[in-house]
């Protein structure tokens, strides 16, 4: 998306404008603005009660969804990198959401599989290469009628390389995205659309 569309859905609060600076500084990624305004517009649809999330980084994205979502809504957010893990929870208390936003720190793949709750809305942004191993988890924690988000689906644009061509670093990566890919797009309990915005999004409906 050009720079003209971007300045025209971009609407931070103070608290984000602060954590997004520190982000480009320090080259900690977090989710572009295009994204980042699909986010909002789903929450507002949505209207979820409960959100997961996988790959907190240093909260902006949690913090965002809490700002776009309803005072009752709690977010779930997993991340495991500990370092990480410390920022966000600081940047969280600095946005006032500390009882709304809680920061789980661990690999995705063992929390998902402790968790027991049911979530309106799951939002992946973490290991790609681990979307394929939480498969089951996901149907297990979305609701019928709830919504799951992947960023990143693309990888930087090389899921549509032929293996092959693939760098051999990045070969196990991309072949389980497309795994994820597949098994989503052929399961009829989702409906799902894939957009080439940014680097790439799923969007997903549980419809059963």
């Amino acid at each position: 998306m050009n720079d003209y569309l971007i300045g025209l859905i971009t609407d931070r609060s103070d608290c984000l404008n602060e954590i997004y600076d520190e982000a480009i500084k320090k080259h900690i990624p977090i989710v572009r603005e295009d994204m980042a305004s699909l986010l909002k517009v789903i929450i507002h649809m949505l209207k979820p009660c409960r959100i997961l999330e996988a790959g907190t980084a240093i909260g902006y994205s949690s913090i965002l969804m809490a700002e776009s979502s309803g005072p009752d809504c709690t977010i779930d957010t997993v991340e495991i990198d500990p370092d990480l893990v410390v920022v966000a929870r600081e940047n969280i208390k600095r946005a006032k959401l500390e009882d709304r936003i809680h920061v789980i720190a661990g690999d995705m793949l063992d929390v998902f599989a402790c968790l027991d709750a049911k979530y309106d809305m799951i939002f992946l942004d973490g290991a790609k290469s681990r979307y394929i191993d939480v498969y089951d988890d996901i149907l297990r924690l979305l609701k019928v009628g709830g919504v799951l988000l992947c960023d990143n689906i693309s990888y930087h644009g090389k899921i549509y390389d032929e293996p092959k061509f693939v760098d051999r670093k990045h070969r196990t990566i991309v072949a389980n995205l497309r795994s994820f890919l597949e098994r989503l797009t052929s399961d009829d309990r989702f409906v799902t659309s894939i957009l080439e915005t940014g680097d790439g999004i799923a969007i997903s409906a549980r419809i059963k």
